[in-house]
């Protein structure tokens, strides 16, 4: 399995919203994508929601944090996303990318949001772990920083089945790890399902 362990990506985006029908966004979104090219948008990553597939958390990647305010507030996303059937107000995260040892297959997932006191102490900690969390069953991860809040991690873990992901979430190891690392608080864990990934470079 191919994984890269840095980034050159340098600001991206989770843009998260429910639709009508998978079928028909994905269509529009398909349609749009000459649109994030001309903005500057270099990438994608889609993901469903686990107990519901049409809620869509979407990953896009920049080289830029400017590009994506853009794009985030461009007429044409606005129309794409009411043509395609975008329910409601999309919720847009910007993020800064650190690490990427994502493997490029669709894949069970885990979305992990929480709070440390210091993100170099965390972060040691997080790649002392990477034994425990292979044996655990995870095949893949990324590591992304809030743009407006450095402390705030969005950890993106992968593994072949839900149940594996479930069980490295819920277990003691993890929750003994964060804890060690310096984690605020409970963390907020979304499972996903991976979908395809896309770069436009």
């Amino acid at each position: 399995m191919d994984t890269t362990k840095t980034t050159t990506t340098t600001a991206a985006a989770i843009i998260t919203h429910k639709v009508k029908d998978y079928s028909a966004w994905r269509a529009g979104f398909d349609a749009h994508a000459s649109a994030r090219k001309q903005a500057g948008i270099i990438g994608h990553h889609i993901n469903r929601m686990a107990d519901d597939p049409n809620t869509l958390s979407v990953y896009l990647a920049a080289h830029t944090q400017d590009a994506l305010r853009a794009f985030a507030a461009s007429p044409s996303l606005k129309e794409t996303a009411r043509s395609a059937g975008v329910v409601g107000e999309p919720v847009v995260v910007l993020l800064s990318p650190q690490d990427d040892c994502t493997v490029r297959k669709p894949a069970a997932a885990a979305v992990m949001v929480h709070d440390v006191a210091d993100y170099a102490a965390w972060k040691q900690v997080f790649d002392q772990d990477d034994a425990t969390r292979k044996q655990a069953g995870i095949i893949g991860y990324a590591v992304n920083r809030r743009a407006d809040n450095p402390n705030t991690v969005v950890i993106y873990l992968q593994a072949d089945s839900l149940d594996q992901i479930k069980s490295f979430a819920s277990s003691p190891d993890l929750k003994a790890t964060m804890q060690r690392a310096g984690v605020i608080g409970a963390p907020q864990i979304t499972f996903v399902q991976g979908q395809d990934w896309a770069s436009y470079e």
